[in-house]
């Protein structure tokens, strides 16, 4: 198992770092097809909309009410910018060929808002949503063996 690295880079930052093991296209779409959303973020998540292009928007239902934001960049496979909750996400996919790196970066306003979510359980949910997605890629590169 991949270990999951989660770093405070500065005041305004959160960082999490993982390396998956399949292919960089593959991750990437864990985090932008409709269809796989549901299978890693579990709980009877519902895509309600998922318009992946800059300016584009999403909307899921969960079990914990509504996730919802609006793409800043898209770049695939390579990155992905997204409004997410209360701070700006970036997500940079790296080619490790057959492996796959992803830095995730959450930018904040305040320093305080950085600190109530990391205390929230950032690095615990990282761990477990990343477990999922081990299972959801797992089934793609099967797939597509």
């Amino acid at each position: 198992m991949n270990d999951t690295t989660v770093t405070k880079p500065s005041e305004l930052e959160i960082r999490v770092e993982r390396v998956f093991d399949a292919p960089r296209d593959h991750v990437f779409s864990v985090w932008t097809d409709p269809q796989l959303i549901p299978e890693w973020w579990g709980d009877g998540t519902v895509v309600e909309e998922m318009d992946v292009r800059a300016g584009g928007t999403y909307r899921f239902k969960t079990a914990f009410g509504v996730v919802e934001g609006e793409y800043r960049e898209v770049d695939a496979p390579a990155r992905l910018v997204q409004t997410f909750q209360n701070h700006l996400q970036t997500l940079e996919f790296e080619d490790l060929g057959g492996q796959t790196k992803l830095t995730q970066t959450m930018r904040f306003e305040t320093t305080e808002e950085r600190d109530t979510t990391m205390n929230y359980g950032v690095e615990q949910g990282a761990k477990s949503g990343f477990a999922r997605i081990d299972e959801v890629l797992a089934k793609l590169v099967a797939r597509n063996a």
